[in-house]
C-alpha cells in the first residue's frame, strides 16, 4: 500500500474511533423490564399531610402536591432505588450523565390559578411510611433538600408531564446520597399523578437516563450522527489518495514514447 494511503487509511479509522458514542440509555419504572432482563423494582414514592401529620400514605396509587390540602400543606415524594452500581441493569459508579427525565401522569392538574410544581432533590432519607410528623413538620427547602430546584413548572393539563432531574443524577454519580425527590406546589389547588402501586404499569412514574460509563464500553457501539458523517469523509478521502496514485501510473503507461 503506498504510504500516503496508509496515511489516509489512519487518519479514517482516527476519525472513526473519535467520534463513536458509547452512550446507553436505562428506563426505570416499576414493574417494567430492564436491558438486561428481569424487571424493575425499586420505586419508592408517598406524600405526607400535615392535616394528617401521623398517617403514612405510601399504599396509595396516587401522589398529591398542594399548599392546601383540607387547610394544611400536602407533600410528594417520590424516588428510584438501585439506580448505581455493577449489575448489568445499573449504572456504573463513574459513569457521565448527559440526560435524566422524569415522567409523571397527572390526573389531577393545578390550574386554579395554574400553580409551579417545583422538584428539589432530597439530602434527607424517608421511606413509604414517612409522615409528617416524622420528617419534623414536612419537608424543609435548604435544610432537607437541595437550595436550588432541579426543574419548576405548571402541570395545569392532565396528561404526561415531565422534570429534568438532570442535577440530581449528577450528584448521585458523583458520590451523593440518593433520596429521590419532593415535589412541592405554589398554590392551593392539588396537583396528583398516579404512583408506583397503580396497577396500570405504563403510567407509574418513569426515569429515563442517558450515560456514559467510565470505561469499559458496550460490545456493539452505536455511531453518532458526526460519527458518521466522520466515518464517510475518511472513507472518500481514503478511495481519492488510494486511487490517484494508480491514475497516474495508467495514465504515465498510455503517453506515446518520445521517439530518439
Amino acid at each position: 500500500m503506498p504510504k500516503r494511503s496508509f496515511q489516509a487509511l489512519l487518519l479514517a479509522v482516527g476519525l472513526l474511533v473519535a467520534n463513536i458514542s458509547w452512550a446507553r440509555t436505562i428506563v426505570f419504572q416499576e414493574g417494567t423490564p430492564l436491558p438486561a432482563g428481569g424487571l424493575y423494582a425499586g420505586t419508592q414514592d408517598t406524600e405526607i399531610e400535615a392535616v394528617d401529620s401521623s398517617t403514612s400514605f405510601g399504599t396509595k396509587i396516587s401522589v398529591r402536591t398542594d399548599l392546601d390540602y383540607s387547610g394544611a400543606e400536602t407533600q410528594g415524594l417520590l424516588g428510584f432505588d438501585g439506580l448505581f452500581g455493577a449489575l448489568p441493569n445499573q449504572i456504573p459508579p463513574g459513569s457521565t450523565i448527559t440526560s435524566a427525565v422524569l415522567t409523571l401522569e397527572v390526573f389531577n392538574s393545578s390550574n386554579v390559578p395554574i400553580g409551579i410544581i417545583s422538584v428539589y432533590q432530597m439530602t434527607t432519607p424517608w421511606s413509604e411510611s414517612s409522615t409528617w410528623n416524622s420528617l419534623a413538620g414536612g419537608v424543609q427547602v435548604g435544610s432537607e433538600t437541595v437550595a436550588v430546584a432541579d426543574d419548576a413548572h405548571t402541570t395545569e393539563l392532565i396528561a404526561s408531564t415531565t422534570f429534568d432531574v438532570l442535577p440530581s443524577l449528577q450528584a448521585w454519580a458523583a458520590g451523593a446520597d440518593n433520596f429521590g425527590w419532593v415535589f412541592l406546589n405554589s398554590n392551593t389547588d392539588g396537583m396528583e399523578f398516579w404512583s408506583s402501586e397503580l396497577a396500570t404499569v405504563a403510567v407509574r412514574p418513569k426515569l429515563t437516563v442517558t450515560f456514559v460509563p467510565p470505561a469499559t464500553p458496550p460490545a456493539v457501539p452505536a455511531l453518532t450522527r458526526h460519527g458518521l458523517v466522520a466515518l464517510l469523509v475518511g472513507l472518500t478521502l481514503f478511495g481519492w489518495v488510494a486511487i490517484r496514485p494508480s491514475a497516474r501510473r495508467r495514465s504515465a503507461s498510455r503517453m506515446p514514447s518520445t521517439p530518439s
